[in-house]
């Protein structure tokens, strides 16, 4: 016959392994691991090499589709989109995200947008993406026929550049991106402070009237560009965006659409420039809508 001592161990043994199963389960719940697994990469682009990551579904063997993740301003890391996969590898996407050149574990010099040379840099940024757009296609879990691109903010440039350049690019998806000049979209911001600095106090329409008679340095105008695209496109914006004129940029984007673009346009009326509710923060709920728009266009089922 066992101890109570003994009986007591076995207990808090079972226990213990109960606690340890079920914080394993949430670690993997929290990290995707269930449903995602990841490669470590490194691809070359432009002289140097990125360090990138392909998030990839841990169920059958594709071919899947996949996305490009494209940065938004500043140094940012593969890590800094988790967003992206966490949403959609579920939905049984490939997703490649990457440390920017200069940046993490990339090598090259990372350089900060400036607007008087706005195009050069931006396009040679858009040469980084298809760099990951040629790599994504040779992956023998990928379908090279439906490999695309997601991103927001300053990817609002960088993806029609790159779809430009590649006119086969099957699809896009785009958050809060700027369809307004370079320089405008600067002025605009230096009007608000976006929040984070001393802007100018003016109200919606008294902005809107400076960007009416703005007369600076307009950098990369992305109209000539957006106006030849063919690449079909989710644009969404949040109304109360105050990093980007994202009012101006959807009513131009909406415009092009009336004259044949393959552009689908949703603003969001309490939504800011990360699509968080502008009071409370709360992300609003704008995964749905891409899914949905994903499936409309066959990239997923």
């Amino acid at each position: 016959m066992k101890s109570p001592k003994r009986r007591t161990k076995k207990l808090l043994a079972i226990i213990a392994l109960l606690l340890l199963g079920s914080a394993f389960g949430v670690y993997a719940y929290l990290t995707g691991l269930h449903t995602v697994r990841h490669e470590q990469v490194r691809i070359s682009s432009r002289g140097a090499e990125l360090a990138a990551t392909v998030s990839l579904p841990r169920w059958g063997s594709g071919p899947f589709p996949a996305v490009v993740a494209v940065h938004s301003s500043g140094p940012r890391q593969a890590q800094d989109l988790t967003i992206v996969w966490r949403n959609l590898v579920p939905e049984g996407v490939v997703v490649l995200t990457y440390d920017k050149p200069g940046v993490g574990q990339s090598n090259g010099r990372f350089e900060e947008v400036r607007t008087d040379s706005s195009e050069p840099q931006l396009r040679a940024i858009a040469d980084d993406v298809l760099a990951c757009i040629a790599f994504l296609k040779k992956h023998p879990m990928v379908d090279p026929n439906r490999v695309g691109l997601f991103g927001g903010s300053q990817a609002g440039w960088i993806i029609p550049i790159a779809c430009d350049v590649q006119p086969d690019i099957p699809f896009s998806v785009i958050l809060s991106g700027p369809a307004t000049s370079y320089g405008l979209e600067m002025y605009f911001s230096s009007l608000t402070g976006e929040g984070i600095r001393a802007g100018s106090g003016l109200n919606v329409e008294q902005i809107e009237e400076r960007l009416n008679s703005y007369s600076g340095p307009a950098g990369y105008e992305p109209l000539p560009l957006l106006t030849r695209m063919r690449t079909p496109t989710l644009w969404l914006y949040g109304e109360r965006d105050i990093d980007i004129p994202a009012q101006r940029s959807a009513r131009i984007v909406t415009e092009l659409q009336a004259k044949g673009s393959p552009f689908t346009v949703k603003v969001y009326p309490d939504g800011n420039h990360n699509l968080e509710h502008y009071s409370t923060g709360k992300h609003l709920k704008y995964w749905p809508d891409i899914v949905d728009w994903l499936r409309k266009q066959k990239v997923i089922q």
